[in-house]
């Protein structure tokens, strides 16, 4: 079911019934509006409203999500940096707002690092390596192996630069000729993969979670150091490939220009609500694991994502549209 704009206004505007309102002058003194760069239901839909529902308990004041999806986050991102910058309008943004959009599109339209307040960073999200269960391998080295002996003869899906990237490092580190496909989205590429019409993925642990659970998917490694819950067997992918590392992200942006006292307090409730049960179970559940900077060090984060994607978008042969 959709849900609209309106229901969700008059769902926030009962939430947190016996919170203390706000004294007048102070944050927050109205609403908070959490604005996400995907359509209701995604991962990450999900966890901007669990999340906002703890954060509403903490500020005294609803929380309202609102979902921007648009040029892979570019829309929300330009709302955002537009906003007034009185910590009442964020932003759940990552890669695809902060990072690629300086090697994907000639005119984004703002900057990532002066047009926006850093607040935290939520979670760090390691991709899998699956492949369908009818290819003979049970293991990255085992891909690999099997990958470099067929030369020109696997396929790939990609349906968004985060897989895109990390199908280029596979194929850089692993001196691989394989054949890369592009989708319009993530969704469509793992349909092909478990008709076997493609080879393997570099994807979100979410999105083929049901599929390896149910035999018809095999994930044989982590783009990260971080072991998975969902997957636990499955080994990071530098035991095949030294230097493998490669993550996308989730992270809270206000306005340029919010007052480091109303950052911090936002700082503290977004940080209180990752460390709440529920937060931490869904984010166990769908393949993410909770980050904990502070805002000096999520900002030199960003630096250092843009700097990465610089080297990642020209190894992938990316070009601005």
């Amino acid at each position: 079911m959709t849900i609209t704009r309106r229901q969700l206004l008059m769902v926030a505007s009962t939430a947190s019934p016996l919170a203390p309102a706000a004294s007048q002058g102070s944050f927050p003194s109205k609403p908070v509006r959490i604005l996400t760069i995907t359509p209701p239901g995604a991962a990450s839909d999900t966890l901007a409203r669990l999340v906002g529902e703890r954060v509403s308990k903490t500020l005294g004041r609803p929380i309202v999500v609102e979902n921007r999806p648009g040029a892979n986050g570019v829309v929300a991102a330009r709302a955002v940096a537009k906003a007034p910058a009185d910590g009442h309008t964020l932003l759940l943004g990552g890669a695809s707002t902060h990072a690629a959009p300086l090697y994907l599109l000639k005119d984004v339209g703002y900057d990532p690092v002066k047009d926006f307040t850093p607040v935290t960073q939520l979670t760090i999200n390691p991709l899998v390596l699956v492949v369908p269960t009818e290819l003979p391998v049970r293991s990255a080295q085992e891909f690999v192996q099997y990958a470099r002996e067929r030369p020109g003869r696997l396929s790939y899906g990609t349906g968004n630069s985060g897989g895109l990237v990390a199908a280029q490092l596979l194929k850089k580190l692993g001196g691989l000729d394989v054949v890369g496909v592009n989708y319009a989205g993530t969704a469509q590429a793992t349909t092909d993969l478990v008709a076997g019409r493609l080879d393997f993925m570099l994807t979100d642990p979410v999105v083929v979670k049901s599929f390896v659970h149910a035999g018809r998917l095999r994930a044989l490694g982590i783009t990260t150091q971080h072991r998975l819950a969902i997957f636990p067997n499955t080994e990071p992918l530098t035991a095949a490939l030294p230097g493998f590392d490669y993550a996308s992200w989730i992270g809270v942006f206000g306005p340029a220009g919010v007052a480091p006292e109303v950052t911090q307090r936002l700082h503290h409730a977004f940080h209180a609500a990752v460390a709440d049960p529920d937060v931490q179970q869904l984010l166990a559940d769908i393949g993410m694991v909770p980050a904990d900077t502070s805002n000096d060090r999520f900002q030199a984060f960003v630096r250092e994502q843009i700097t990465a994607w610089a080297r990642l978008s020209r190894d992938a042969g990316l070009t601005p549209l």
